[in-house]
C-alpha cells in the first residue's frame, strides 16, 4: 500500500467509524427480528405469523444471495450501492410504521410480509456488497478495529436515544411511543447513507471489477442459477471454505434465537409501556459491553469469540425456559436481561465468523465467497426458522426456545473444534 492509499485509508477508517456508529445505531432501534414480531404480537397478528416473519426474511436473503452475488462482485463505486441501501431499508421500515398506524389487520400482515421480504433481501446484499467494499478500503487490523468499537459506539448512541424518546414521551399510548423509536432508526438509516458517499475508494478496485458492456448488459435468471452452482463447486473443494462453511453452519441458530425471545418477550408484556423501550435499551446495552467484550477477545482468537457467543445464547435460552416453568424474576426483566445476553453473544458471533472469513478468504475470492455461503445457510435456514415458527404455534414459543438452547450448546463444541485457523494468510486466530 503506498503512501496515499495509506493516508485514503486512514481517512476512510475514520468515515466509517461514523458511518458505523449510524447504521449500527438504526439497526438497533428498527432491528426487524425484534420490532417487526414484537409489533406483530402487539398488533394482535398470529404468532405463527411472527415467527414466520423470520422464515420470509431468510428466503428474501437466499434469492439475494443466489442472484446478487456476481452482480455484487462487479459493481464499481460500491459504496453508492451500500447508500442506496440505507435508503431502501428506511423507506422499508416507515412503509411498516404506516401499515401499522392507518391499516387494518389484513393489511398489517400482507405489508409486514412484503417489508421483511425487503429487509431481508437489502440486508443481504448490504451484507456482500460490504465484505468486498471493506476488503478494499481497510486493511486487516482496521476492519477488526472497526467493527469493534462501532458496536460501542453504536450502543451508547441508541442508549441515549432510545432513553430521552422514553422519557419525552412516557406518558403516550405504549404504540405511539414504538413508532417514535423505530423512526429514529429510520433517520439513522438515512444519514448513514449519506455518511458513506465520503469514502474514497481505491482506483485500482474499480478498475479491477470493470466489465464488458455485454457482459453488463446481459442478465438471466438460469445463467445466474448456474453460475451460483458453478462457484460452490469451485469453493467446497477448497479446504479454507469448508472450514468456515461448517462453523457458518452450525452458527445460524445463534441468530434466530432472538426473533423467538422477543416473540416471547411480546406475549408477556406488549401492552407494557416499557415494553419494547425496555428491548431496545437492553440492546443498545449490550452493544456497548460487546464492543470492549469481544474486541479484547478477538483481537486474540476469533474461535474463543464465536464458542463463547454460542454458549450465551444457550444460557439466555435455558434462562428464559426455566424462569417460564418456575418464575424467579418479574417477566419484563427477565425478558430484558436474556435479550441483553443473546444481543452480546450475536454481536461476537456475526462480527468474528465476517472477521475469520476476512482473513481466511483469499481476496479474489470475498464476494462470491461470502454469496455462496450464505446460500447454503439461507437455505437451512428456512426448513429450521419454519420449524421453530410452527413449534411456537402449535404448542408455545418457550419449546421452541428450548429446541434453540440445546442447538447452540451443541454448537459451542462444533464451533471450538471447527473454526481452526488454517495458515491461508499466515495470521494468527
Amino acid at each position: 500500500m503506498n503512501n496515499t492509499q495509506s493516508s485514503s485509508e486512514k481517512r476512510n477508517l475514520s468515515v466509517l467509524f461514523g458511518q458505523g456508529t449510524f447504521s449500527t445505531t438504526a439497526w438497533t432501534m428498527a432491528n426487524p427480528s425484534v420490532v417487526l414480531t414484537y409489533l406483530a404480537i402487539s398488533l394482535d397478528l398470529p404468532v405463527l405469523l411472527a415467527g414466520m416473519l423470520v422464515t420470509f426474511g431468510q428466503t428474501a436473503c437466499l434469492f439475494t444471495a443466489t442472484f446478487a452475488t456476481p452482480i455484487a462482485a462487479r459493481r464499481q463505486q460500491k459504496k453508492r450501492d451500500l447508500a442506496a441501501t440505507d435508503i431502501v431499508l428506511a423507506i422499508a421500515f416507515m412503509t411498516a410504521l404506516a401499515a401499522a398506524t392507518f391499516g387494518t389487520p389484513l393489511v398489517v400482515g400482507i405489508c409486514f410480509v412484503l417489508v421483511i421480504l425487503l429487509v431481508g433481501a437489502t440486508s443481504e446484499y448490504q451484507a456482500i456488497m460490504t465484505a468486498g467494499f471493506y476488503g478494499e478500503v481497510l486493511n486487516s487490523r482496521s476492519r477488526t478495529l472497526l467493527m469493534y468499537s462501532v458496536m460501542t459506539l453504536g450502543g451508547i448512541a441508541t442508549g441515549i436515544l432510545a432513553w430521552s424518546a422514553h422519557r419525552a414521551f412516557f406518558d403516550d399510548p405504549p404504540f405511539d411511543r414504538h413508532v417514535v423509536l423505530v423512526t429514529i432508526g429510520v433517520v439513522c438509516f438515512v444519514v448513514a447513507s449519506a455518511v458513506i458517499l465520503m469514502v474514497r475508494e481505491f482506483e485500482g478496485g474499480s478498475q479491477r471489477e470493470e466489465a464488458s458492456p455485454e457482459e453488463a448488459r446481459k442478465f438471466s435468471v438460469a445463467e445466474q442459477v448456474r453460475e451460483a452452482i458453478d462457484n460452490f463447486r469451485l469453493l467446497i473443494g477448497m479446504p479454507w471454505f469448508q472450514r468456515y462453511l461448517r462453523v457458518r453452519l452450525a452458527l445460524l441458530t445463534v441468530e434466530l434465537s432472538i426473533p423467538f425471545y422477543a416473540i416471547l418477550a411480546a406475549l408477556a408484556h406488549h401492552t407494557s409501556p416499557k415494553g419494547l423501550s425496555a428491548l431496545i435499551i437492553s440492546s443498545a446495552t449490550a452493544l456497548i459491553v460487546s464492543g470492549p467484550l469481544w474486541g479484547l477477545v478477538g483481537t486474540k482468537s476469533t474461535r474463543t469469540v464465536m464458542t463463547a457467543g454460542a454458549c450465551l445464547a444457550a444460557l439466555a435460552g435455558f434462562m428464559l425456559v426455566a424462569n417460564f416453568f418456575y418464575p424467579v424474576v418479574d417477566s419484563p426483566y427477565i425478558h430484558a436481561i436474556a435479550l441483553f445476553i443473546v444481543t452480546v453473544a450475536v454481536r461476537g458471533v456475526s462480527t468474528a465468523r465476517y472477521l475469520y472469513f476476512m482473513d481466511v478468504a483469499p481476496e479474489e475470492y470475498a464476494v462470491i465467497g461470502i454469496g455462496v455461503s450464505k446460500v447454503a445457510v439461507r437455505t437451512v435456514g428456512i426448513g429450521l426458522s419454519f420449524a421453530m415458527a410452527a413449534v411456537a404455534h402449535l404448542q408455545h414459543v418457550i419449546w421452541a426456545i428450548l429446541a434453540l438452547a440445546l442447538i447452540n450448546a451443541t454448537t459451542a463444541l462444533l464451533t471450538y473444534r471447527a473454526a481452526v485457523r488454517p495458515e491461508t494468510n499466515g495470521q494468527p486466530s
